[in-house]
């Protein structure tokens, strides 16, 4: 009885110690969430952090994986919302949500929660109202408050719709 216990507590704590937290909205490149996602491309450890030497930034490297198909289309001054999930959100700590338009070679913030997150599983952002349009890295990272320091990134390819600019709305509003 008391080896049986001791397993399921064994069992029950390495389950949640690797369950730690991803984007799970929208669909992540090679989501396992994804219905889409072909089996064998399918990545079922996307709640690990990145590695600690870095080899696998931006995006476990999955964005070079051509080709890759958008998940959503967001309108450039929208807002919208992202979700995780997980368990194992060591009491919080940091998290960004970023575009990139050069494939992740460079990321542009477009929300930050300092502190406190990933406590809750919903986050509003806004798309800036000047983003171009065209197919997007969209980024959330975390880097947690307890526990070993440790880097988390997820990354989804979007389709962004730029805002007409003013003028033409203008236009449109008299015509």
């Amino acid at each position: 009885m008391t080896i049986s216990y001791a397993l399921c507590n064994i069992l029950l704590f390495s389950a949640s110690a690797i369950a730690h937290m991803q984007m799970s909205w929208p669909f992540l490149l090679h989501s396992s969430l994804n219905p889409v996602t072909p089996e064998a491309q399918k990545d079922y450890s996307m709640t690990e952090p990145l590695n600690k030497d870095g080899s696998n930034f931006p995006c476990k490297g999955y964005q070079n994986d051509r080709p890759v198909k958008t998940t959503v289309t967001w309108n450039a001054g929208s807002t919208y919302n992202m979700t995780l999930a997980g368990s194992a959100t060591h009491l919080g700590g940091s998290c960004q949500l970023s575009l990139s338009y050069d494939n992740g070679a460079t990321f542009r913030v477009i929300k930050s929660m300092i502190g406190g997150c990933p406590l809750t599983s919903i986050y509003d952002f806004t798309i800036p109202s000047f983003a171009p349009s065209g197919t997007a890295l969209f980024a959330w990272t975390w880097q947690n408050f307890e526990g070993n320091r440790e880097f988390y990134m997820n990354c989804a390819e979007v389709a962004i719709v730029a805002s007409p600019p003013a003028d033409v709305e203008r236009k449109r509003e008299a015509g």
